[in-house]
Formats: C-alpha cells, structure tokens, sequence
C-alpha cells in the first residue's frame, strides 16, 4: 500500500512547498520511489511549485498529473473557480492521485492554504484530506501567533477525525530569533499534544539536514 503524508498548513505562505520539496528531494536521495502531488494550484505566479516538484521527479510525469487543477487567482480555490466560471473537478484530483499512488510507492500531497479553505460548496480542504486517506503533516511559522493557529488547526484535524504526525515549525523569515520563536518549540507540541517533528530553516542552507530527521522522524 501506498504510504503519504498531506501536508497542511496553520495558513498561507507558511512554507509547505518548502518542506515537501525538501522532504521529497531527502527521500530521492534515499533511494525511495516517492513523488509529490499539488491538487490545485492558484495565483498569478503559475504552476511554479509543480515546476520545483517535477523537477525532483526528473519530469517522469506530466505537469499535469502533479498539478491537475490550475486557477489564476491568488484566491481560495472556490472562490477562484467563480472567477473563472469554473467549477473544480474533483474526479480529475482523484485520477491523477491514483495514477502517482500506483508509480510511486510514496506520495507528498500539498495542500491548498489550512484545513478550512473551500475547494467547492460544502468540500474543504480537510475533506480532500480525509477521502484520501492520509494522515496531516501541519506546517506552522515560527513566529508570534503559531500557539492559536496551530492549536486551531490540530483541533479541527481531530474533530474531522483526522490523523495527524507532527508539526513542522519553519522559518519564513530567517531573522534573529526572539522568545517567541524560542518558546515555540517546547510550548506548541506541549498545548497540541502532537509531537514536533522538526524546525525547517530559512532558505537552503540546512534544509538538507533538517529534510533527513523529518524524513525519519515520519517514515522510519
């Protein structure tokens, strides 16, 4: 069977292209058969995450099948779609899955934004999780605000009956790190119950390493 991981994220722009990506290239390098899938894409910078996964997977699968929903806006995938007169195919997601599950004996699936973004009318993120059948990697900041937003997204991953790893703090900023950032460490896995995973470093450097122990930390 086919093990994953979805990575989710507290919010948008908390790095979980960066993480997946590091993750996906640490299990290249280890020999696994592993590929990472972005259901739907959105905003006016393209398919470029695909783009940075495909080329990981040295383009052994067509743009298409990593990123079978692509929208122009900026937006909630929903609300994207209304832009567009668009209504998202959720038969093709579920297609393209299928086809990386059966190649690939691991498979990343990034998430849209947190748990409660609006894919369609009545379908969240958290819904596209859970009919998948994988178990929530969250990508937190390390910042002021990760305590609420993460704790925030624990509870709802339990609520919708969820099963979630562990956390990933990352560095989005690369500063100086103060007594939030440093208090963030032992106090989230603390208040969420769930481990921390590991702390992903700004930028490349160290993200190598940071890479392996998460890649132990979940697949080991």
């Amino acid at each position: 069977m086919t093990r994953g991981i979805f990575v989710t994220g507290t919010d948008t722009g908390v790095g979980k292209t960066h993480v997946t990506a590091a993750l996906l290239a640490e299990l290249r390098r280890r020999g696994v058969s592993a590929a990472a899938f972005k259901p739907i894409a959105c905003g006016a910078g393209g398919r470029q995450d695909a783009k940075v996964y495909a080329k990981i997977m040295r383009h052994e699968v067509p743009l298409d099948v990593i990123n079978p929903v692509f929208l122009r806006h900026a937006l909630a995938p929903l609300v994207a779609a209304k832009l567009e007169r668009r209504t998202i195919d959720l038969a093709n997601i579920f297609a393209s899955y299928q086809v990386l599950s059966k190649r690939y004996s691991v498979v990343l699936v990034e998430g849209a934004g947190g748990l409660l973004v609006p894919i369609r009318r009545q379908y969240l993120v958290a819904d596209l999780a859970k009919e998948l059948g994988l178990p929530l990697l969250i990508v937190a900041r390390l910042s002021l605000g990760t305590i609420n937003h993460t704790l925030l997204t624990v509870r709802q991953a339990k609520a919708m009956g969820l099963a979630v790893k562990g956390i990933v703090l990352n560095d989005t900023l690369g500063r100086s790190r103060g007594l939030a950032e440093k208090t963030n460490v032992s106090v989230v896995p603390e208040l969420c119950r769930v481990p921390l995973l590991g702390l992903m470093p700004h930028g490349p450097r160290g993200a190598r390493a940071a890479a392996a122990r998460l890649c132990r930390a979940l697949f080991d």
